[in-house]
């Protein structure tokens, strides 16, 4: 879901600016000699792993000059989209249950090295999240080719966490 990732590396750029060690976070590399950019660079490079600024980084091309309106205000536009369709969808229903991935667990560690499977695997959890909806995921067996879990994602309108906690009770002791 592309808006989801423009907002959310978008988000997370901005939100991770200020961790530079001079203001905010944990200074690296300051032996006293280097300048401020150094620190920061230095700061940011031990500070942060490589997703983090893989995310940092596209967040900040949505940002700049030129793309802000082609890309974070039309994410911003599809979110808006994304939440009115759900809450058009919770006038008929109290609750939405959908898988909670495209596909049964992967065996840990399968995928560490793939982040477009990584990002993949959470097809089905960004609706939601777009949509600013709680939601939650309950086990709901195991695949039987694989003996992996399988997760059933619960979704409530927004607000109504209590109302998800108590359907998933329900189910988990259904189970």
């Amino acid at each position: 879901m592309g808006a989801y990732y423009l907002i959310q590396t978008s988000e997370v750029s901005s939100n991770l600016a200020r961790f530079d060690g001079m203001r905010y976070g944990q200074r690296a590399g300051d032996d006293g000699t280097r300048s401020a950019e150094e620190v920061m660079a230095a700061t940011r490079g031990e500070g942060f792993g490589a997703e983090v600024k893989r995310r940092i980084i596209l967040g900040t091309y949505a940002l700049s000059v030129g793309y802000y309106d082609a890309y974070y205000l039309q994410a911003q536009r599809v979110r808006t989209l994304v939440a009115q369709d759900f809450a058009k969808a919770f006038e008929a229903c109290d609750v939405i249950a959908a898988p909670s991935t495209p596909t049964t667990a992967f065996k840990l560690g399968d995928k560490v090295d793939d982040p477009l499977a990584m990002y993949n695997f959470d097809l089905f959890t960004l609706p939601l999240n777009l949509a600013g909806l709680p939601g939650m995921s309950v086990p709901a067996g195991e695949a039987s080719d694989t003996n992996l879990p399988v997760g059933l994602q619960l979704i409530a309108p927004a607000f109504e966490d209590a109302r998800l906690y108590r359907v998933g009770a329900a189910f988990e002791a259904g189970r």
